[in-house]
C-alpha cells in the first residue's frame, strides 16, 4: 500500500488561498483502510461558526485504497484569527462523542482542543533561516535540555514562551552550548501545565508555548522565528520526539466506535508505557503517521536533529518496523534533500543501547551511566573504579562518528547541585563545589555532553524519582535566574564555559581515543602505575588525544587528565607520554595571566590539584615517523 503523508493530504484543518484577512477553512479527516470506525456522521463545530449556526456536516470519500477521506469546508471566508474546533461524531449504535482532531497544526485553548489559525503573517514571512556554518558533526555538539515553560516563568510576562525563550539565547551561547534540545513542544492533553510525554496531537503546537495576547493568529511563526534566532547564533535545534506512546486521551481512538480496533493504538508493539496508551508499530498506518510527524516537523522548522523518547518500548530485535524503520526512512528523506549530519539520538535506557545504536541508523544514546554514579558518590560519598567505564562507553559503538550522550543529570531528575549539597546542615549552596570534578569528567569524556537547563549557574530544585502517582514529579520549576548572577552562579557558569571551550577548541575531547581504554585493565595488560582510578585517594588520571594534519604534517595533541574528587589537596604522581612542557588549558581559560604548566621528565610529574578539582594538561607532538 502506498505511503500516506498527512500534511501532504491536508489532514487537519487548514485555510484556503493565502488572503491575510480572511479565509475559507477546509477540514480533513483520514481513516486507514481495514478497520470499521462505525461512524454514521462526522460534524465539525467551532468558534468560527455563527451564534446559532448548525454544525459544519462532513462528507465521506472512500475512493482511496489508503482508506477513506472526511471533508468539510466554511460556506463562507472567515475573518483573521485563532479559532477552535472539535468533531461531533454519531457512530451507527447511536453513541455521540465530541473529539479534538488528531492531524490539528494548532491545539486548542480551551475545551475543544484544536485550533486553526486564519490570516496572520505568511511563510515567505517566517522562513526559517539556516546554520550560517552549516551543521557540525553528532561529536562536536555540547547541548542544552531546555523545558520552555520553566525556562521563561521567571521573566516572560505576558509573551508567547516561545517567543520569551530568545531573550536567553546568548546567555547559552555565553555558557558554551551549540545545540538546543527542547522538551516536547507537541500538544499536552489538557491546559494544565506537563512535560509533553504525553503526546495529544503529535501535529500540533502546544497551545500555551505559542499564546500571545493581541496577536492571535500568531502560533507557528513563533517557533520558526526562534529556531532562526538559535540558528543565527550558531545553535542546533533538536526536537524532543515521543513515539511510541501518546496520552489515552489521543484523538484518533475517540474516533472510532470501538476504540479498541483503531489500527494506530489496537495492540501493544514492543513493550507498554504504565498508564500510557502505547502506539501499534505492527501496522503501516503508525509507521506513515510517526515518519510524517517527523518530516513536517524537521522539513517545516529547518531541525537540526531528533531525540526520540523511550526507544525501548517501539524496538524489536530482528523487526524492522517501529524504530528501525522510522529512522532509515528519514536518512532517505534527508538524503533527498542533502541534509547533512542531521542527528537522531534515542533514549535507550537499557543495556542493549549500544547494539540498537549499531544495528540502526541512530547516532547516540542516552547514558545513564555517569548520573548513576555522580548521585550515588554525591549522596553516599562512596567512590570506586567505575567511573572510567562510564566515560568511555564509545567503546561499544562500532561507527566512531557515533558516541553516547551523557550526563550529570537530565530532566528525570533532581538538579546535580541539589544532590551535592541535600545532606549539608546549610542546604546545597554549602557544597556547590563537589560538582566541579564530575562536569571536568563530563567534558573530557569520549560522550557528548548535555546540560539540562540552570545547572550552569547551580540551580537546586528536587524532583522525586518515583512519586508514587501523586503528579509531583511533572510540576512547574521556573528557573531562578537571580542565581545566575551570584557568586556560585557566576563561578559555575564560567566553569561550563571554559569546558565547552575547551572542548570546541581541542580535538582530543572530542575523539574516540582514551587510555585506559577499559578500568581495571583486562585484556590490554597493566597500564603504567599512576593511571586510572585511586580510590584511597579518590583521584583519577587519564589520557585523550587526537592527531591533527596541520600544514600535511601529522600533529598529535595530547591531552592528560588529572581528577581530584576528595576534599583535600592532592598531589599526583602523574605519568605522561610524553616528556617536556604540559600545559593546564582549563587553568589557561579561567585564569589566563595565570596559567599553570609543569615541565615533564622521565614521563612522570607530581601534579597539585585542589580539593574537587582537576587539571587538563595539553601538549603537542610531531610523532617520530619511524
Amino acid at each position: 500500500m502506498a505511503t500516506m503523508s498527512y500534511m501532504a493530504e491536508r489532514c487537519g484543518a487548514w485555510q484556503a488561498g493565502d488572503d491575510a484577512d480572511a479565509g475559507v477553512i477546509e477540514f480533513r479527516v483520514f481513516f486507514p483502510a481495514g478497520a470499521d470506525n462505525g461512524i454514521d456522521a462526522l460534524e465539525v463545530v467551532g468558534t468560527f461558526a455563527e451564534s446559532g449556526a448548525p454544525p459544519l456536516a462532513m462528507t465521506r470519500d472512500a475512493s482511496d485504497p489508503r482508506g477513506e477521506f472526511w471533508t468539510a469546508s466554511t460556506p463562507q471566508p472567515v475573518p483573521a484569527g485563532f479559532y477552535e474546533y472539535a468533531y461531533d461524531v454519531r457512530f451507527k449504535n447511536g453513541t455521540q462523542r465530541r473529539v479534538a482532531d488528531p492531524c490539528a497544526r494548532y491545539s486548542g485553548l480551551g475545551e475543544l482542543r484544536s485550533g486553526v489559525v486564519i490570516g496572520g503573517s505568511s511563510p515567505d514571512q517566517n522562513t526559517v533561516r539556516p546554520l550560517p556554518q552549516g551543521r557540525l558533526p553528532l561529536q562536536d555538539l555540547i547541548v542544552y535540555e531546555l523545558m520552555v515553560d520553566d525556562f521563561t516563568a521567571g521573566y516572560r510576562d505576558a509573551r508567547a514562551p516561545l517567543d520569551a525563550v530568545t531573550d536567553k539565547l546568548d546567555h547559552l551561547v555565553a555558557t558554551g552550548v551549540n545545540a538546543v534540545l527542547f522538551m516536547p513542544w507537541t500538544a499536552w492533553r489538557n491546559p494544565d501545565f506537563d512535560w509533553g510525554y504525553e503526546p495529544f496531537q503529535f501535529f500540533a503546537l502546544e497551545a500555551r508555548y505559542a499564546d500571545s495576547p493581541g496577536a492571535p493568529a500568531e502560533k507557528l511563526s513563533w517557533l520558526k522565528q526562534l529556531v532562526s534566532a538559535c540558528h543565527d547564533r550558531g545553535l542546533h535545534v533538536v526536537m524532543d520526539g515521543v513515539f511510541n506512546h501518546v496520552s489515552r486521551e489521543f484523538p484518533y481512538p475517540q474516533l472510532y466506535q470501538d476504540p479498541a480496533v483503531c489500527p494506530f493504538t489496537a495492540a501493544n508493539f514492543g513493550g507498554a508505557f504504565a498508564s500510557l496508551q502505547d502506539l501499534d508499530f505492527a501496522n503501516d498506518c503508525t509507521n506513515d503517521l510517526i515518519l510524517d510527524v517527523c518530516t513536517y516537523w524537521a522539513g517545516q522548522f529547518g531541525l537540526d536533529g531528533i531525540r526520540l523518547d523511550n526507544t525501548v518500548n517501539y524496538y524489536v530485535p530482528g523487526d524492522l518496523r517501529g524504530l528501525p524503520r522510522l529512522l532509515s526512512s528519514m536518512r532517505d528523506w534527508l538524503a533527498e534533500r542533502g541534509e547533512k549530519n542531521f542527528s537522531f539520538t534515542i533514549e535507550h535506557i537499557d543495556a542493549s543501547a549500544a547494539t540498537v545504536v549499531n544495528a540502526t541508523e541512530a547516532q547516540s544514546f542516552w547514558d545513564n551511566s555517569l548520573y548513576d554514579l555522580t548521585f550515588d558518590w554525591l549522596w553516599g560519598g562512596s567512590f570506586d573504579d567505575r567511573l572510567l567505564p562510564a566515560l568511555n562507553n564509545r567503546r561499544f559503538l562500532q561507527d566512531k562518528s557515533k558516541a553516547p550522550t551523557l550526563y550529570l543529570s537530565n530532566h528525570d531528575h533532581s538538579h546535580v547541585s541539589q544532590r551535592a549539597g541535600a545532606r549539608d546542615a546549610v542546604g546545597a549552596p554549602g557544597s556547590w563545589w563537589r560538582v566541579q570534578p564530575y562536569l571536568i569528567a563530563l567534558f573530557t569524556s569520549t560522550a557528548v555532553p548535555l546540560v539540562p537547563n540552570g545547572q550552569e549557574f547551580g540551580e537546586e530544585h528536587f524532583l522525586p524519582e518515583n512519586d508514587q502517582d501523586t503528579g509531583r514529579r511533572v510540576i512547574p520549576r521556573p528557573l531562578r535566574w537571580k542565581l545566575a548572577g551570584d557568586r556560585i552562579g557566576s563561578t559555575l557558569t564560567a566553569l561550563h564555559a571554559a569546558l565547552a571551550r575547551l572542548r570546541t577548541e581541542h580535538p582530543s575531547l572530542r575523539s574516540e581515543f582514551l587510555y585506559p581504554y577499559f578500568w581495571p585493565e583486562t585484556d590490554t595488560g597493566s597500564p603504567p602505575a599512576g593511571i586510572g582510578v585511586d580510590q584511597a585517594a579518590r583521584t583519577v588520571v587519564y589520557h585523550r588525544w587526537a592527531t591533527l594534519p596541520p600544514g600535511g604534517r601529522a600533529l598529535v595533541e595530547n591531552m592528560v587528565v588529572v581528577l581530584n574528587f576528595s576534599d583535600q589537596e592532592r598531589a599526583v604522581t602523574t605519568p605522561f607520554p610524553l616528556d617536556g612542557t604540559w600545559v593546564d588549558v582549563l587553568d589557561g581559560v579561567l585564569t589566563p595571566d595565570d596559567a599553570w604548566s609543569v615541565d615533564v621528565s622521565g614521563f612522570t610529574a607530581q601534579i597539585p590539584v585542589s580539593s574537587n578539582w582537576g587539571r587538563v594538561l595539553c601538549r603537542l607532538h610531531v610523532p617520530d615517523p619511524t
